[in-house]
């Protein structure tokens, strides 16, 4: 019995320790990456101003789960430079602009948030050039971290 509340014990502490680190007005980028008909990988990422980098894979990725890893303060200001660079702040809110575009294709969808700004941008398909290659500068951010898993999910 004694063991038994210990791991309760443990895992509500750990669940609850987790849950701070990550907490959401620390928020500064994120990444979805939706499903398709196909095998596209789906997860997310989201990037907060502590350097603590979530991420969760849902399917078709090398990572199923929830894991986090850490990005230095200068990563983070790369990743917002280039938001910066590619004048993310002033890309449409949805591509396409009209209708739903080609439908069994994934949808990417960013955030941005510095300062009082928050950006958030849904990509289907027929996007500007610069906010794919932001899509892509921020995945290979990504790719570089070292993951730990976590045994929770949201």
């Amino acid at each position: 019995m004694r063991t038994l509340f210990s791991f309760f014990f443990l895992l509500l502490t750990t669940a609850s320790s987790f849950a701070q680190k990550a907490d959401e007005s620390l928020l500064v980028a994120s990444l979805e990456r939706t499903t398709c008909y196909g095998n596209c990988p789906y997860y997310e990422v989201k990037v907060y101003s502590n350097g603590l980098v979530t991420y969760n894979g849902r399917k078709n990725v090398e990572y199923l789960g929830l894991y986090e890893g850490r990005l230095s303060q200068q990563q983070i200001r790369q990743l917002l430079d280039k938001a910066k660079s590619v004048g993310y702040i002033h890309f449409e809110n949805k591509y396409p602009i009209k209708g739903l575009g080609i439908i069994d294709f994934p949808v990417c969808i960013t955030s941005v948030t510095e300062g009082a700004t928050k950006k958030m941008v849904y990509n289907r398909n027929d996007s500007p050039q610069r906010l794919v290659e932001y899509q892509n500068f921020f995945d290979e951010l990504i790719e570089e971290l070292d993951w730990k898993k976590r045994g929770f999910q949201n």
